[in-house]
C-alpha cells in the first residue's frame, strides 16, 4: 500500500476498514476496550467460515492486516505507541509491528493465529488484550 505516507497512516486505514467491515457483522467498533469483545465474536465467525472456505494466502493476509490493525489501534489509543514494519522474530518476513513502552506487539500475527488455530481460547483477542493491559499498566514507564 504505497499510497500511504507512513506506516501509521496505513495502520489507521486498515483499522477504519475494520470498522466499516464490522457493520456487515452487525457490530459497531469504536476503538474502546470493550469493542474487542465484538472483534472476538467477528473473528470466531470468520474462523468458522474459513474452515469451510479456505481463503487464498493473499486474502488471509489482508484479513489479518485489517483486524490486526484494529486490535493494534485499540492498544495504541489506550497506551500510546508507534507503528512500524519489522521482521517477525524467528521468521523471514516483515509484518506490522506496534511498539508500546518498549514492548513489541504483532497484532496481525495474533489475528492470523486466532483465525487458523483450532482452539479459539488460546488466541482469544480479548484475553490477549487483558494480558497486554496488565503488563503495560504494571510496567515502569520507558522514556
Amino acid at each position: 500500500m504505497s499510497d500511504h505516507p507512513s506506516v501509521a497512516a496505513m495502520a489507521e486505514s486498515y483499522a477504519q476498514k475494520a470498522v466499516e467491515q464490522a457493520r456487515e457483522f452487525h457490530a459497531q467498533l469504536d476503538f474502546s476496550e470493550n469493542s474487542l469483545l465484538d472483534l472476538e465474536t467477528i473473528l470466531d465467525r470468520l474462523a468458522n467460515e474459513q474452515s469451510v472456505s479456505h481463503p487464498s494466502a493473499d486474502a488471509l493476509t489482508e484479513i489479518c492486516k485489517t483486524w490486526g490493525c484494529y486490535l493494534g489501534e485499540v492498544v495504541r489509543r489506550r497506551f500510546g505507541g508507534e507503528w512500524s514494519i519489522e521482521t517477525y522474530p524467528g521468521k523471514q518476513f516483515a509484518t506490522l509491528t506496534l511498539t508500546v513502552q518498549g514492548s513489541k506487539i504483532f497484532p496481525s500475527m495474533k489475528i492470523h493465529r486466532r483465525l487458523t488455530q483450532t482452539s479459539a481460547g488460546a488466541d482469544n483477542v480479548w484475553a490477549f488484550f487483558k494480558m497486554v493491559k496488565q503488563r503495560l499498566e504494571s510496567a515502569p514507564r520507558v522514556q
